[in-house]
């Protein structure tokens, strides 16, 4: 599959086909549209009564609590109506935004034609993901595929189309790699996402990269692939914002750090979120914690590494259901960021430049 790649340099590739990076505007690095998630969430053998009862309940307005609070309501890990995606995504659009990377991956319901049908009603553009997401989402015959074969499937969707759609992907993402440990699988995946980009110049985009310093090893198995290090982003990095140790060393490397679980709305127990933990920071703790680290990041020279986003993917963050939905950043985020001396420039840089810069597809290689 690698033998015949087109050569995609210097553009981006969008649902509707390739543009011009300078088309992209603001960009949302990191958004779900359509997305099944509940897998992680169905209740088990030792589920309260209850709570197990709420399953099978559509989310309705006096359940938002029990939502925000990860209680297995099914129906609130479901973004399936396309309406509402219209609906919200306009709210993004309304504001001045321009793109929205919607990378939903295989194993979460990635749905390119209905992807296709929002961004041609909105006018926005939207790049959808390629690759696979965490372990539990995994299809069943993971243990038995190679590397190869993975890459193959990665490379045909960014240069062919995903199944019979013609719709290309643009970006290599979500990649799952929850990590504590990094499993056999994890690796795989992340192996072909480094020979796939090598291949086809596209970028990828990590779910965490592990935890804490395995984030380092992910660096490690990429390099021994040969895949360029500044095609590289390191998604949900809010946990570490609080490790400036971490996060220099990170961005040593030529990564990027993204900040994309903005406007979480909840009530933190604690000002300071609790270590490299996903679920500390879906409170506003945690946007808090990520609007301290954004001017110690400058200040040290790395404006041009830092990508934002909400990774709106349950109902809860939409603002329908009382979230802060798409717009977040453009509405509350980015007026804060000035409040604290960051400059327009610097903004530009984080919502526009450095979103042109990943996204351009680099030269194939070998």
């Amino acid at each position: 599959m690698t033998a015949n790649v087109p050569n995609m340099a210097g553009k981006v590739m969008t649902v509707r086909g390739p543009i011009d990076p300078d088309q992209l505007g603001a960009t949302l690095m990191h958004e779900h549209l359509f997305i099944a998630l509940y897998r992680a969430f169905e209740p088990d053998h030792y589920t309260p009564a209850t709570e197990w009862c709420l399953w099978e309940q559509d989310l309705t307005m006096d359940k938002l609590d029990l939502a925000r609070d990860r209680k297995p309501i099914r129906d609130n890990w479901l973004l399936i109506d396309e309406q509402t995606a219209i609906d919200e995504a306009l709210e993004f659009r309304h504001r001045g935004g321009g793109t929205i990377v919607e990378v939903t991956s295989i194993g979460i319901r990635r749905d390119p034609m209905a992807i296709a049908r929002v961004s041609h009603a909105t006018g926005l553009n939207v790049v959808m993901g390629a690759g696979w997401y965490q372990k539990l989402y995994h299809p069943e015959d993971m243990d038995q595929r190679t590397v190869e074969d993975l890459t193959d499937e990665i490379v045909r969707d960014v240069t062919v189309g995903v199944g019979d759609t013609g719709i290309r992907s643009g970006i290599i993402g979500e990649v799952g790699i929850e990590g504590a440990p990094i499993t056999e699988n994890e690796v795989k995946s992340i192996r072909a996402s480094g020979r796939a980009s090598r291949a086809t110049g596209a970028p990828i985009s990590f779910h965490r990269g592990g935890r804490g310093r395995e984030r380092l090893a992910v660096i490690g198995m990429l390099g021994e692939e040969g895949t360029d290090l500044s095609r590289v982003i390191f998604g949900h990095s809010d946990p570490i914002a609080t490790d400036t140790e971490l996060m220099l060393e990170l961005l040593s490397h030529g990564v990027y750090i993204q900040f994309d679980l903005l406007g979480r709305v909840g009530v933190p127990l604690r000002y300071a979120p609790v270590g490299d933990d996903l679920l500390s920071f879906s409170t506003s703790a945690g946007t808090a914690a990520v609007a301290d680290a954004i001017p110690r990041l400058i200040e040290a020279g790395h404006a041009d590494r830092i990508l934002l986003s909400q990774d709106v993917c349950t109902k809860a963050h939409l603002k329908k259901y009382g979230g802060t939905g798409y717009s977040f950043i453009v509405e509350k985020f980015l007026p804060e960021m000035r409040s604290r001396g960051v400059s327009e420039e610097h903004i530009q840089m984080m919502m526009v430049e450095n979103p042109q810069r990943i996204l351009t597809f680099a030269e194939p290689q070998d």
